[in-house]
């Protein structure tokens, strides 16, 4: 125990001997190893709690009498983007107001960055083939979004 407490001890014996520049040195190698740490706890706590990036709005104007056929096209389309890397989430409203709407049904989907949603709209065959289904009874236009400001709960709270 008492060759433990020492140690300290010994330790500012040796950076009193060194020099101006041996200190400066030592102090920048402290600096470095301090900024190593704390840069990395930064950067895993930013992949732990990852934003999503990409919101896609489409409005979609459905004909009374094919509101079927769309509300089976879009859960089939709905369930391919679910199994999607980088899919976030979906939400879609359905107009209260049939007659006067501009649009019927809007639908908001969260990726978490543009190339996600884009593989998915050049590549994927099936995805393909069920917006030409959608055409078929509706016709829709897309928006995207990125976020600029975001004053959710979430983060007020941190």
């Amino acid at each position: 125990m008492a060759r433990l407490l020492r140690f300290p001890g010994g330790i500012r014996e040796w950076y009193n001997d060194l020099s101006v520049g041996e200190k400066g040195l030592v102090s920048m190698c402290l600096g470095m190893i301090g900024g190593t740490a704390y840069g990395t706890y930064v950067r895993r706590y930013q992949f732990k709690t990852a934003q999503s990036d990409f919101l896609v709005a489409t409005m979609y104007t459905v004909p009374e009498e094919k509101k079927k056929a769309f509300e089976t096209a879009w859960s089939d389309a709905a369930r391919l983007a679910q199994r999607q890397p980088g899919y976030e989430w979906t939400k879609t409203y359905k107009s209260l107001d049939w007659e006067d709407s501009p649009f019927h049904y809007v639908s908001f989907r969260m990726w978490n960055e543009e190339s996600s949603f884009s593989r998915m709209l050049k590549f994927d065959t099936t995805w393909k083939e069920l917006q030409k289904r959608m055409a078929e009874v509706c016709t829709q236009t897309s928006t995207t979004y990125r976020v600029v400001v975001d004053d959710s709960v979430r983060r007020i709270i941190e």
